[in-house]
């Protein structure tokens, strides 16, 4: 929540200087020294030089356009909605753009067109430089409380154009409700804000674990992006699914048409409204192989009936591979990265009761599904009413433990051995209960035998995905499990 004292200390510890510096430059006069400062800001939270180029390039083209006197808007009052509709007129033009086109261009030259905005009508604008970035927005928001409106879909590019706007609107809401002037929000969100998150590593991981997926995604040779220092990061499209460690699996477009690097994602994967591709993640750690072409897969017993390559590469990026296929990939390239291995138990261990298949089984599959020791509680007391009942799940994933209103992501209820129907239905009954108690989203039942999972969408009614401990040794089969009830 926003805290009025530290934004004061804040602001007497430097940040007014901040402040008048968005003051004056977005009113008078516009300096090589702040076009400085605005990629210094970028520097921490965006750890992308090709990024904040990209910036300092289009506050450069601002300083040549003031000077010639050039301006966005026409004389007269506008509201945030109507300036950016003459915006949206005079891009889409006599050519009559798509919508597509028009955001395509406006999302190009992003921070040049909202912070000329900002400097034409600075009350209503507010400059945006959080493009591949728009997680950071993202946490800063749910930090202070600021409410940002749900991002338009994909190929809504007309209302991704109009989303700016709607970000401007909520952030004039906060400034107005803390009392702000339009450049105290400017060095609260990019100097302030960053810094109190953490900048780059409120979502950087340097430490990496082991991968549970991999996905596809798609260069050029050429690519301004594309560097192969081992400490670089770059910002990719991917898929919005990908979690910190993910194997990344870079196939190079025509003319190259080949499999060259393997990748690890540094970050989580999420949308940017503002990035014309959408989805993006943060990666790193490049490995550079022997490339692998498309003839060789499409002649490979494994890859040859594989969907992407059937479709000759086209819109690989973010496409998933099973393990076993991008396991393959790394046999083919005769790699040491990393494989994709879940190898849960020994199947055949010996189990005496409960406290055996807990110990040997459950415990270990917790660890593989991601969750530590913090994220799940055994034996939960569950208070029901004003009774002094209880039930009491064998584990609890997330649990959410705030008096009277106990939730979690999931549970676990072990069974030595399920022999039969009947026990089953008494497994099940048992098991749901916990579940409707909890609004758990998934219910796990787990014998020494198998697993069975159940939902909430059918009131926990009919498995999802079964297995036996065995099976879920087969990377294939445990990825299946790690997508319903992995941790996120």
């Amino acid at each position: 929540m926003f805290n009025d004292y530290i934004w004061r200390t804040y602001l007497n510890a430097g940040g007014k200087g901040i402040v008048e510096s968005f003051e004056r430059n977005l009113t008078s006069e516009f300096s090589e020294d702040f076009i400085i400062s605005i990629c210094k800001f970028r520097e921490v939270y965006c750890p992308v030089k090709a990024i904040i180029n990209e910036t300092r390039e289009q506050l450069q083209g601002i300083a040549q356009d003031l000077n010639d006197n050039l301006s966005l808007l026409e004389h007269g009052e506008y509201t945030i909605e109507s300036a950016l509709q003459f915006i949206y007129k005079s891009i889409k033009g006599e050519d009559d753009y798509s919508a597509q086109k028009v955001f395509e261009y406006f999302s190009g030259s992003m921070e040049y067109f909202s912070t000329f905005l900002a400097i034409e009508i600075p009350s209503l604008f507010t400059p945006y430089y959080f493009k591949h970035n728009f997680n950071i927005l993202e946490m800063i928001s749910a930090e202070f409380d600021i409410k940002l409106p749900p991002i338009p879909a994909k190929k809504n590019y007309e209302d991704r154009f109009y989303y700016y706007g709607e970000i401007c609107a909520a952030l004039l809401e906060f400034r107005e409700k803390h009392d702000m002037s339009p450049f105290e929000l400017c060095a609260f969100l990019y100097d302030f804000a960053v810094n109190y998150i953490g900048g780059i590593y409120s979502y950087i991981i340097k430490d990496l674990p082991e991968p549970k997926s991999a996905f596809f995604i798609g260069g050029s040779a050429n690519d301004s992006y594309l560097d192969y220092n081992e400490n670089t990061i770059t910002c990719w499209q991917c898929n919005p699914d990908t979690r910190v460690g993910d194997m990344i699996v870079m196939y190079l477009k025509t003319p190259v048409s080949a499999i060259d690097s393997f990748w690890r994602s540094v970050s989580i994967g999420f949308n940017d409204p503002f990035f014309y591709y959408y989805r993006c993640a943060y990666i790193s750690n490049p490995v550079r192989i022997t490339r692998i072409n498309q003839r060789q897969l499409k002649e490979d017993d494994i890859f040859r009936s594989v969907s992407i390559v059937r479709k000759n590469m086209q819109g690989v990026n973010g496409v998933e591979l099973k393990p076993s296929e991008y396991n393959r990939l790394v046999d083919l390239a005769k790699s040491d990265a990393p494989k994709l291995e879940f190898h849960i138990t020994d199947a055949n261990q010996d189990f005496s009761n409960e406290k055996d298949v807990e110990n040997k089984l459950i415990k270990p599959l917790i660890t593989r599904l991601g969750y530590t020791t913090d994220d799940y509680a055994t034996q939960l007391y569950m208070e029901i009413g004003n009774h002094n009942r209880c039930l009491i799940p064998d584990f609890v994933l997330l649990p959410n433990t705030a008096r009277g209103r106990q939730t979690a992501f999931a549970l676990i209820e072990a069974k030595y051995s399920i022999p039969n129907k009947g026990a089953m239905e008494e497994a099940m009954i048992q098991a749901r209960s916990y579940a409707r108690q909890l609004k758990a989203e998934f219910s796990l039942i787990a014998s020494k035998d198998r697993v069975w999972l159940y939902t909430s969408d059918d009131d926990y009614l009919g498995n999802v995905y079964t297995s036996t401990w065995e099976e879920l040794n087969n990377a294939d089969n445990f990825t299946k499990l790690f997508k319903l009830i992995g941790k996120r």
